[in-house]
Formats: structure tokens, sequence, C-alpha cells
């Protein structure tokens, strides 16, 4: 209990933390001054004043803020220094401000991931068929131990996970395409896989091929020079980017049901279980919860920040900003959309600890 609260508060500390630091620090470049940057909500814990800016740590730590002078339209009328004010800013350094926010935690996981490929290296099974099951589709096919498959339909395969990820991730009706390495020959297959009940990326029950192979049982292990790790580290984060807004977009549909959204408690439960295998591990975890942290935000929702650009775009097309009357009912309007949605999360968060961590 101790080490997922501890591990909780390290995570989302530390993102709050480079969310907000990208805000602040392009708003320090735009010449806006800063009236408070806060880790937290509600009543402060502790603080300090500096020239402009009030730095604390308040008693919610569910996420952060730092607040513009001149930010809020009620504020505009009494603005007195124009030349700081974030409201008299043009749209282009509005947009600059609030974007930075996300691409903090972007720049953040992707450090992360490139430490990691350089320093620590990546252990994987490689993509080697260990066994064929007896009367497989594989077996049927030809496909024997010891054969490397290097492309599944086009796609090129560097590990087992892979292989799985693929066969999961992609709308497979028909026939499956390998390119196979055997001693030193390059061999391409068809195999007609079967279909069984399974799991997808995503988590939702569906028809997934069955070739009937298995992995070989030893991983191996590699470190990538620091060249190496920085284009690896940018296709880590384009997959994850991608996968993300994939989920979002089942969400919307209805494909994926609301019950897979966790909020706060179940992340603290990930963090905590991800601590037990190691620190490693767990930094790992807070990169993979940055880029989400920084997709979330992007959404063209009010009072996230995506909102906010999309008001400075038609600002920048109407060549003046939103009525303050329209902008207050826009903002009214995103909270009771963000209010409504953190309950709805704290209720699936209550349901999965009630089911002792059961996952739909």
């Amino acid at each position: 209990m101790i080490l997922t609260l501890i591990s909780a508060i390290f995570v989302i500390g530390i993102l709050i933390l480079v969310h907000e630091l990208g805000h602040f620090l392009a708003a320090k470049l735009m010449k806006v001054k800063v009236e408070t940057f806060s880790l937290g909500f509600g009543p402060k814990i502790i603080g300090i004043k500096g020239k402009d800016t009030e730095y604390k740590i308040s008693v919610i730590p569910l996420g952060g803020y730092v607040k513009l002078y001149g930010e809020h339209p009620e504020s505009v009328s009494s603005i007195v220094e124009t030349d700081k004010a974030f409201a008299f800013k043009k749209p282009w350094q509005k947009a600059l401000i609030v974007l930075s926010g996300p691409l903090a935690n972007f720049i953040f996981a992707f450090l992360i991931f490139w430490f990691l490929f350089t320093t620590v290296g990546v252990y994987y099974a490689p993509s080697k068929i260990g066994e064929v099951l007896p009367n497989s589709p594989a077996e049927k096919s030809g496909l024997q131990q010891g054969d490397e498959i290097l492309e599944i339909n086009g796609k090129k395969i560097k590990s087992f996970e892979e292989i799985l990820l693929v066969l999961r991730q992609k709308d497979i009706k028909g026939p499956i395409r390998l390119k196979i390495k055997r001693d030193n020959q390059i061999l391409n297959f068809v195999v007609e896989p079967e279909f069984k009940e399974g799991f997808n990326i995503f988590g939702q029950k569906t028809m997934v091929p069955f070739l009937g192979i298995k992995a070989v049982s030893q991983f191996e292990f590699k470190r990538y020079n620091p060249l190496e790790a920085f284009f690896l580290a940018f296709e880590k984060i384009f997959q994850i980017t991608v996968l993300t807004f994939k989920a979002i977009f089942k969400l919307i549909t209805g494909e994926l049901p609301f019950s897979t959204l966790g909020g706060p408690l179940t992340i603290g439960k990930i963090a905590g279980d991800t601590a037990r295998l190691g620190l490693i591990a767990l930094i790992s975890f807070a990169a993979l919860l940055s880029i989400n942290l920084g997709i979330i935000n992007i959404i063209p929702l009010p009072m996230l920040d995506g909102g906010y650009l999309v008001i400075f775009g038609i600002e920048a097309l109407r060549g003046k900003p939103i009525s303050l009357k329209t902008q207050e009912i826009i903002f009214k309007i995103g909270l009771v959309l963000i209010i409504a949605l953190s309950i709805a999360v704290f209720y699936n968060d209550i349901l999965r600890l009630l089911s002792g961590w059961k996952t739909p």
C-alpha cells in the first residue's frame, strides 16, 4: 500500500511538474507574467513567493496549474500591465504557451526512452519459432522450429512480441503471408490461420488468428548507440501515440466500452505494481503515461489545452478575440464536461477497487 502510494505520487507529481513547466517556460519566453505555479489543487501546503510568481504545493495532488496574468476573460477589464498580460498577446503566442504543456510531456517521454535504449538496453524474444504445435496451421504450411519470421503481410518483424501485436492489431481475415529465414535461405509461406476467441491490443474480446507457434525460451539483449536510440525513441513515441488515438476513436464510436477508462486510483495501482518490477519499469510507465497526458490535453474540448488552441485559431481567422461572454460560456461548458468525465473515471476506479482490481 505504501509503495503504491509513493509510486503514484512520484509518477503523477513528475508528470504534472513537466506539463506545467512547459506552460511556465513558454509564458516566460513570451514575456507573460506568471502569477502562480501550483502542483496540486485546493489549499496551499507550502509555498514560496518570488518576484512575480508564487510557487506552491497544494493539498489535492491530482493536477496542477499555471495562473497567467490577464488569463481569464473576467480579469481583462482590470489589467494594468498590458505588455505582460496573456489576453493581449497574439494568437500564435497564446497558442505556443498552451501547446508547450503537452509538448513538454512528449519531450519528457522521448528523453526517457532515449536514455533507456542507450544505457539500459532492451530485452526481447527474437522472432524465431521455438516450437511448432502438431496439426496447427503453421505445421500444415511447412513452418519449422528455428525458422526466423522476417515479415508478416509485408510488415517487418523484429521480435516475437511484434508477431503477436501484428496479428492482434490488424484486421486479418484471410491467409497470412510470411517471409522466413531458414538457415541461409529466404523463403515465403502462406498460412491459413485458425480463428479463436481472444483479446486484441485494446483488451476487446475478438476472434484472433492462431498460427500454432511458440517463441524460443531464450531472451536476447540489445543496447543501442545514441543515434539508433534517438530514432527508436521517436518510433516508440509514434507507435504509442497512434494506438492512443485509435483507442480514443473507439471510445467515441462506442466500440471500446467507457468502463476501460481509469482514473487516479487505477494509475496509482498500476504505478505500484510496476514499481515492484523495478525502477526501470516504473520510469517506462511514467513515459507511457506522459504521452497519454499530452494527448488527452490536446483533445479539442473546452478547459483542455486543445480547447484553447481551437479558440486561438478562431481568433486568428477572425482577426479579433472572441467576445468575453462567449468565452465564459465555453469555459463553463468545458468545466461541466471535465467534472462529468472526472466523476465517470472515479466511478470506474471504485468499481475496480470493489471487484479486487479486475479490469473489464
